[in-house]
């Protein structure tokens, strides 16, 4: 993908799929990843359809294109959207291209045009098919975008530096966070994080881009993404630390082990329950015997950190060990050759985890 920054962006517009009230937005939010050196609009202009658009056009130096429904029920503006996109991208012009439209059909076109090297942003509507908006690095649902300019105005009003500094929600309400949201949040801070298990915000927000492009968090009423950790108190920890330059800091983020999770009256002698091995759809293979480790499947999640950490585990003698949080993959208990030599790691042996504390374990061999 190119580097957002100063990039030249081609704007290419379907008339038919988004309503002229939202092009002040668009191009508002175009400008933030680079400057709309090209922007044409595609629709039958002799439609009184289209026909709102006409002091936009003249406004926001948008040169519209011409182009006929020859056939009644066929959209020739999508062929000629896409005609004008290859023609752009094989003259070398441009950097990137954001294709404004709800519409499936320019699937395979975002898709070219990544392969090519182009950053490739969408802006579509929430009822655009999941297919458009994997193909894209970035997808805005247009949705948004009126809160974006509602929030604009109210910082404008604002003459105290208190005030100006405080980044408040855009609802007072709490955010409605789904769980397959929740658990891209924590996998993604997970996958991020140091063995402290702390990860930078700026990488958090790229990857979670990279995982899914159409995540906003404007999608849930904030308009920074650590507005929106910061409101999650009791699923993440935020600190904030200051750099060279005293006005900028950098924000970290951690995800935090619930309470119901740990077993606080487990004692070294007591076995906790269910934390045995093998488990539903577990069990040691010889794999995990050649490489020193052992998997942490469904059932015995719970009794292991959230994050990527270094833990000590008593067999019979105290080993620090590897500890490789995977989201909704099995997690990696990585042994050291030592440790499982002591356990007598084996294929199909049955293991005992009893767990002290947050980064104290001990694993007895059953048989």
């Amino acid at each position: 993908m190119a580097e957002q920054k100063d990039l030249n962006i081609a704007i290419l517009i379907d008339a038919d799929n988004v309503s002229y009230t939202k092009i002040e937005g668009i191009l508002n939010e175009v400008k933030r990843y680079g400057i709309p050196t090209i922007k044409r609009i595609y629709g039958d202009w002799t439609s009184s359809y289209v026909v709102g658009w006409k002091e936009s056009l003249l406004i926001h130096a948008i040169t519209p294109i011409q182009q006929y429904s020859y056939t009644q029920g066929k959209n020739s503006t999508d062929s000629a959207l896409i005609i004008d996109a290859m023609d752009i991208l094989h003259s070398d012009r441009v950097d990137g291209f954001c294709i404004v439209s709800s519409d499936s059909d320019f699937t395979r076109l975002a898709t070219r045009l990544r392969e090519s090297g182009k950053l490739v942003l969408g802006v579509g509507e929430r009822k655009t098919p999941k297919p458009f908006i994997a193909s894209c690095d970035k997808f805005i649902y247009v949705e948004i975008l009126d809160k974006s300019k509602v929030e604009d105005r109210l910082e404008n009003t604002v003459n105290t530096k208190e005030t100006a500094q405080k980044q408040s929600p855009l609802k007072k309400t709490e955010p409605v966070i789904d769980k397959e949201t929740l658990s891209l949040l924590k996998d993604t801070v997970n996958d991020t994080a140091d063995e402290s298990g702390w990860a930078f915000l700026a990488e958090v927000g790229g990857l979670i881009m990279k995982r899914k492009p159409d995540f906003d968090p404007r999608n849930y009423g904030f308009m920074k993404l650590s507005q929106l950790f910061k409101s999650l108190k009791s699923d993440f920890e935020i600190e904030e630390k200051n750099t060279e330059k005293s006005k900028i800091k950098h924000i970290y983020i951690k995800s935090i082990t619930h309470k119901s999770t740990r077993l606080s009256d487990t004692t070294p002698t007591q076995k906790a329950p269910h934390g045995i091995i093998p488990s539903a759809g577990n069990k040691i293979t010889a794999d995990d015997v050649r490489k020193n480790q052992i998997r942490i499947t469904k059932d015995v999640k719970p009794f292991f950190p959230s994050s990527n950490q270094k833990i000590k585990v008593l067999i019979r003698n105290e080993f620090e060990c590897t500890f490789s949080h995977r989201g909704e993959r099995p997690h990696v208990l990585r042994l050291g050759k030592e440790a499982a030599n002591e356990l007598g790691l084996a294929e199909g042996i049955t293991l005992a985890f009893t767990r002290i504390d947050d980064r104290y374990y001990k694993i007895e061999k059953v048989s």
